[in-house]
């Protein structure tokens, strides 16, 4: 496979959608009729604007924000002024809404879900990356259906990809609607998934250091910076919906003695791969417990 080929992505690798995917109508139906934020911080405004943008969702009444982080709330506010309305306090928020989002800051958690008093009805969508969904459930108790979501800032524009945990259909089809969504009901299955949002970093970066790269052989920014996003884009394609196989096949499928695999074949000898596996555990450890282990870092594991 050369880079200079233009090529549409091949249906052979897209695997099937998820089995617990529905339509965009069934996914509308089973949406919360009335939903609050507690958190309006940069994920939480993601979800909501990405929601305010969707076609055809019925609510009995406006989204309902909580008032801290002022700045962000009123941005949401006066670009949805139809549809969001700003609260006194959080426990308005809930008192408001059948469905509340929680979206603080983990080391908030405790402090603002446990001043908070929930009705048994009331659905819980916490989007805390780091708080066990255990806990949740006794912060927000009598309410007892909980589910914990880990959605990425593309849920804004609707180009999400979001996982979940339980596989609760109307948390499910919150996020259908902003993209796509993978469920599990097993939580250190879920801790496992949950690592891959730890690599958005090293993606973003990885296509900066080919720009910069590029820059520093008289390439313009400017056109640097469209081929690097757009090649990545591209590439993405081939394994947006992959089946178990998919990334196996399109690893195989670069020519042999060609640039591609020469590259990859590169970058596996000088130990990039190793490199993400070591930081894909020290970014567990991290979830699991909250704490970095300098231990753990790829550059010291491999000295």
């Amino acid at each position: 496979r050369h880079l200079v080929s233009s090529r549409q992505p091949s249906s052979a690798h897209l695997g099937p959608s998820p089995p617990l995917a529905r339509g965009m109508s069934d996914a509308l139906a089973m949406v919360p009729t009335s939903i609050g934020l507690v958190g309006v911080g940069t994920i939480g405004s993601a979800v909501l604007r990405g929601l305010c943008r969707v076609d055809g969702l019925k609510l009995k009444r406006k989204f309902v924000i909580s008032p801290r982080n002022a700045e962000k709330a009123a941005a949401l506010a006066a670009e949805f002024p139809d549809l969001i309305r700003i609260a006194g306090s959080n426990q308005e928020v809930v008192d408001a809404t059948d469905c509340v989002i929680i979206s603080v800051l983990p080391k908030q958690a405790e402090e603002v879900i446990g001043a908070l008093k929930f009705r048994p009805e009331q659905q819980v969508l916490s989007l805390i990356a780091t708080c066990p969904l255990q806990r949740i459930r006794e912060l927000v108790a009598p309410a007892g259906r909980c589910a914990v979501g880990v959605p990425l800032p593309a849920v804004a524009i609707g180009r999400g990809a979001t996982l979940v945990m339980p596989s609760l259909p109307w948390a499910q089809a919150i996020f259908e609607l902003l993209g796509s969504c993978v469920a599990v009901d097993d939580e250190a299955v879920f801790k496992r998934m949950q690592c891959m949002t730890a690599l958005m970093g090293d993606f973003y970066k990885r296509q900066l250091t080919a720009q910069q790269w590029l820059e520093s052989h008289d390439v313009p920014n400017v056109q640097a910076a469209a081929w690097v996003g757009a090649i990545f884009s591209t590439m993405a394609a081939d394994s947006a919906k992959a089946g178990p196989d998919t990334l196996h096949k399109l690893v195989e499928e670069q020519t042999p003695g060609g640039v591609n695999e020469m590259v990859w074949k590169g970058q596996d000898e000088d130990g990039a791969y190793q490199g993400l596996c070591l930081g894909l555990e020290q970014a567990h450890v991290r979830f699991m417990t909250g704490r970095t282990d300098p231990d753990l870092a790829p550059a010291a594991k491999r000295s």
